[in-house]
């Protein structure tokens, strides 16, 4: 199953030290949706705080409950500076790639790298009831609601994809395409299509969390980081997985030996 990373609070100390960053699976919706989230305040002050994305792939649907803004977005590249002010607060659901377009029969490419409004895809989402509930009240009401949209579906091939591919995925974008028996030009329109992005970068991505899935387990070792460079030479994957991450392999386990 795919369940990509997000671990801002190993990334910026002082998102931990004012943000409660929590995720859950949501059972009802786990062919669809990987997790909701929420960010609370630990503060009541007037700050800003950084907030790391890594790149996962995913379209989000984004609530920034205080400043009463819902929408769908995903990023294709980390965001090593995304801005939250607080003492606002913040919920969402992280969509599986390729769930969006299913979904909604918008291609990804809209929302990747975009904001799209909720109103503009669902005109029967109640936004102002929606934002004059409590908070708690409001999760809620955004399951349910999700929940209808999805009830009457079942994943396709391309939602499913990342699940089948994270564990052992191509080692390049041809063997990727001989997989799913599609020319590089049909692989690459329908990729941008399900997910907003290309086969390489689906493939980068799903390299570069399988190397943190494996290495922010607890029983990860430094040789492990090794082991998994069978994707890359050594030099490529480091680098690589800064890019993603902002911090190399071994910085990465030493923050967390250091825990």
């Amino acid at each position: 199953m795919y369940y990509p990373i997000q671990i801002p609070y190993k990334l910026d100390e002082n998102f931990l030290k004012h943000i409660k960053y929590n995720e859950e699976k949501v059972k009802e919706l786990s062919n669809f949706v990987i997790c909701y989230w929420e960010m609370i305040p630990r503060t009541k002050e007037n700050i800003h705080i950084n907030n790391i994305i890594i790149t996962d792939g995913c379209i989000d649907l984004v609530v920034d409950f205080d400043n009463k803004v819902v929408g769908f977005s995903g990023m294709s590249t980390t965001d090593f500076n995304f801005t939250v002010s607080l003492p606002g607060r913040f919920m969402g659901l992280r969509f599986l790639p390729g769930a969006f377009y299913q979904l909604t029969g918008i291609s990804a490419s809209i929302a990747m790298d975009n904001f799209l409004n909720i109103q503009e895809v669902y005109e029967d989402f109640d936004c102002q009831r929606f934002l004059n509930l409590s908070f708690n009240e409001a999760k809620t009401y955004l399951l349910d609601f999700i929940k209808i949209k999805f009830e009457s579906l079942n994943p396709s091939t391309y939602t499913l994809l990342f699940n089948k591919l994270c564990e052992n995925p191509p080692s390049t974008a041809r063997e990727l395409h001989m997989l799913l028996n599609l020319s590089a030009s049909q692989c690459q329109r329908n990729f941008i299509k399900h997910y907003g992005i290309g086969p390489k970068k689906v493939l980068s991505i799903l390299r570069f969390q399988k190397c943190l899935r494996i290495l922010t387990s607890t029983e990860s070792k430094p040789i492990d980081i090794l082991e998994l460079v069978q994707y890359y030479d050594q030099s490529h994957f480091i680098n690589d997985f800064k890019g993603n991450i902002g911090i190399t392999p071994f910085e990465l386990l030493s923050k967390y030996r250091d825990d």
